[in-house]
């Protein structure tokens, strides 16, 4: 794969979570655990990108250990050449609808909850 490629369909990611309400950042070149971190409501979604590429398991390994870690959701985008985009996400191993961009903080604020109970108590009582 290209740079270029790669690069045009971060963007493309970057901008759809963009659009749908979240904060978005792109880590541009960092080869990092995610590419894009978007925040919406509170809740932090890691987002790697992948054009006519796989994820692999040491990459998902990295994601599903920053969940764990930060309560961060990772979230698999990917493009194969002709086929249309999907959004994974690793921790429920479901495919996310782009039409569910919008409520899906409210959909993981629970396991972000549960995420920071588990690290650090409960702080009321």
């Amino acid at each position: 794969m290209s740079y270029r490629k790669g690069y045009k369909f971060e963007r493309e990611i970057f901008n759809i979570f963009q659009s749908a309400g979240y904060y978005v950042i792109r880590s541009a070149g960092s080869h990092g655990v995610f590419d894009i971190i978007a925040i919406k409501n509170g809740i932090t979604f890691g987002i790697q990108c992948k054009y006519n590429n796989h994820l692999n398991k040491r990459e998902e390994i990295a994601m599903k250990t920053a969940y764990k870690q930060f309560g961060i959701i990772p979230l698999y985008a990917y493009r194969f050449r002709g086929q249309p985009l999907v959004i994974k996400d690793l921790i429920n191993n479901r495919i996310i609808n782009l039409d569910e961009l919008d409520e899906l903080p409210l959909k993981y604020a629970n396991k972000v909850i549960n995420k920071i109970v588990e690290k650090n108590g409960d702080l009321h009582g």
